[in-house]
């Protein structure tokens, strides 16, 4: 079965991009009663390891669910535009993404309700940074060719943005653990990953540590560039205390990081959930997309914040 037809009501436009537009009357969710403050567009950037279609297609179904006259952007990746790839062939393959944000966000009555960013782990951030990058390229470029003439860079209309289970650390055992989850779970694949990735993961890791190849350090200090997103841009953290490859701890430090930088920032710490996959525990998903709505909307989510078993130092703060 195609991406394409699994990823379905999605289309496919290019390499890993694949978008849902709903139709003027939507007849396939109608909504009595829709909401004025939905977004004009979400846009997930997921993850990896683990990152199957089945998996991701339960954020889109939910999100066709809150929001059923949305439209939704979805950019997969993989480990080398992740960790090998130049970023500038990252960022071309990203201009048809940033096309149909300028189409969305710059069509009214679109204009005035703002973008949903979601971006899960290490793999999600490098491609929503890729994307907020070339789209300032964009405008630059288009600002020389139309001397004196102002342009709308699309990502001043980022109202929210949603760090799932990152940023982490370059600790060269959450890298392996990340690493393995991206191998096949073919009996030859496996073989090959226990033979080959470990010293593989090894080198990447001494490369990054000496600054000779991109490391999770880069993405952490550009996640918090004021430049990059701006700090007028509404930022919910989640995160797991069980996650194997990115530390909670991790996470609570790049928080304080950036509410000293001035941007609005709730958390929500949960006691169980596997790397980007808070919503497969039972317990989770009612209380995680309660988050989601309520966050997009501006209110107090302080009450769903902390789990029952509650993670030390998380907390929901709102500068």
């Amino acid at each position: 079965m195609s991406l394409t037809t699994i990823f379905n009501p999605l289309n496919q436009i290019a390499n890993r991009i694949y978008l849902y537009t709903p139709p003027p009357e939507n007849k396939i969710a109608p909504d009595p009663d829709p909401d004025p403050s939905a977004p004009s567009l979400v846009t997930l950037c997921t993850w990896v390891g683990g990152a199957t279609p089945r998996r991701i297609n339960k954020y889109i179904t939910k999100y066709r669910e809150l929001y059923p006259n949305t439209a939704i952007l979805l950019i997969t990746t993989d480990f080398s535009n992740t960790a090998l790839r130049p970023f500038t062939w990252i960022r071309a393959s990203l201009k048809p993404a940033r096309d149909v944000i300028r189409q969305i966000t710059q069509t009214p009555p679109a204009t005035g309700n703002g973008i949903l960013l979601h971006l899960f782990s290490h793999g999600g951030g490098n491609t929503a940074l890729q994307l907020a990058l070339s789209l300032k390229e964009d405008e630059e470029d288009e600002k020389d060719e139309k001397e004196g003439t102002p342009n709308l860079n699309p990502f001043t209309n980022l109202k929210c943005l949603i760090l799932d289970c990152c940023p982490g650390d370059d600790s060269f055992s959450r890298a392996y653990a990340a690493a393995r989850t991206s191998v096949p779970e073919t009996p030859i694949s496996q073989f090959l990953g226990s033979t080959l990735l470990y010293p593989t993961v090894a080198v990447m890791n001494t490369l990054q540590h000496v600054r000779l190849m991109r490391a999770i350090r880069d993405l952490r200090e550009n996640l918090n560039d004021t430049s990059i997103f701006g700090t007028r841009t509404r930022r919910l953290y989640m995160y797991s205390k069980e996650d194997a490859m990115v530390q909670w701890e991790n996470v609570e430090t790049h928080i304080q990081d950036a509410q000293g930088k001035g941007y609005e920032v709730d958390s929500a710490c949960f006691e169980h959930g596997t790397h980007c996959g808070l919503i497969m525990e039972d317990g989770n998903r009612r209380r995680y997309w309660a988050m989601v709505q309520r966050f997009w909307k501006g209110e107090d989510i302080s009450d769903l914040a902390l789990d029952e078993g509650d993670c030390r130092n998380a907390r929901t703060s709102r500068l």
